[in-house]
């Protein structure tokens, strides 16, 4: 097997990231299996790409994960959300009501219409053919986008987010939609995340309430999937965990799934990372350190990531030939590394 690749989303790209948006089942809002509406996020990413943007304007950066020319698995950074309609979620908060005359103290949640995070980056569309798990290709699709945030800081903006697919029952079902969302909105979750995907989301502005939910009004099954994550969602949450994002009581407004977020300095991977000229050789000796790492060449368009041995000397990172060829560098070239 070949060295994998990230690499930026091309259009003749689309029927391999179809079958695996139709793999994911759903509830990807920026991953949709509707022909339509995939096609018009893989359009607004290629513009993206090509757009040359010099601030964050709303770019969708969507890369493929690719394995001896297949393609294996999406991920994608919005440069910043909401910038048109805003970008609106649940803040879990908490409400105390009191009565001298019953002599009662009453603690109760709150779901809270918030736009916290318009104008936030965001890391999302994560998604890995079931073929291929257990190798590390999750770790790598997820920790590229890091570099590339890297590469480009003055493009993303900050802080950054991550929404988690909510919670489903085996059946497909979506309890906190159905409790909540479709009452006002008068349409099923997959419709609803279709529109979402292919039109943007000033119909969720038009139409949800724009006043606080008492969570004690919600159903018991509802309720539990507040915060809760899809079980395929699970690994991608402990990743992001571990990159240093955190749960701040914020969830999707359609399935209750938990966002994250962190600044870009604490993220781990860019507050490790660093930059050397390329050395290519035939062979990296052992007696120069060599090490598994996680390697980026490249700005935006040309943006290309891998995880190769290399090993880093008086300013340079140290590669064979295959791993130069899988980030399409030269000698001299800058190279952004991190320990894998």
């Amino acid at each position: 097997m070949g060295l994998p690749v990230i690499r930026p989303v091309r259009r003749e790209d689309f029927d391999d990231i179809l079958a695996l948006a139709k793999q994911a089942g759903g509830g990807m809002t920026n991953l949709p299996p509707e022909p339509s509406a995939l096609r018009a996020r893989i359009d607004a990413a290629v513009a993206s790409f090509e757009a040359g943007a010099s601030v964050p304007g709303g770019e969708v950066y969507l890369c493929a994960l690719e394995v001896d020319g297949k393609l294996l698995g999406t991920t994608a950074l919005f440069s910043a959300i909401g910038l048109d309609s805003g970008f609106v979620n649940y803040k879990v908060n908490w409400t105390f009501h009191a009565s001298q005359q019953l002599g009662k103290r009453i603690k109760r949640r709150l779901l809270v219409p918030t736009h916290d995070f318009t104008g936030a980056a965001e890391v999302g569309s994560l998604f890995l053919s079931p073929d291929v798990r257990g190798g590390g290709f999750g770790k790598l699709l997820a920790r590229s986008r890091y570099l590339f945030i890297a590469q480009n800081s003055e493009i993303i903006a900050d802080p950054v987010c991550a929404e988690l697919r909510g919670w489903r029952a085996p059946d497909g079902s979506q309890p906190f939609w159905d409790a909540l969302g479709r009452h006002f909105f008068d349409m099923d979750f997959e419709e609803a995340d279709v529109h979402n995907s292919a039109k943007g989301n000033q119909f969720i502005a038009d139409l949800m309430p724009r006043i606080s939910i008492y969570v004690v009004l919600l159903p018991e099954s509802a309720k539990a999937c507040i915060g809760r994550p899809h079980d395929g969602a699970r690994p991608a949450l402990e990743m992001l965990k571990r990159e240093g994002f955190e749960f701040k009581d914020y969830i999707d407004i359609f399935d209750g799934g938990p966002l994250v977020s962190a600044k870009k300095e604490k993220i781990k991977t860019i507050r490790d990372s660093a930059i050397g000229q390329a050395r290519i050789v035939k062979e990296i000796g052992a007696d120069v350190g060599v090490a598994p790492m996680l390697l980026a060449a490249g700005r935006v368009a040309d943006f290309r990531a891998t995880r190769a041995p290399a090993a880093v000397s008086n300013g340079e990172i140290i590669i064979d030939r295959a791993t130069a060829d899988a980030l399409m560098a030269h000698d001299g070239d800058e190279v952004r590394y991190v320990a894998w």
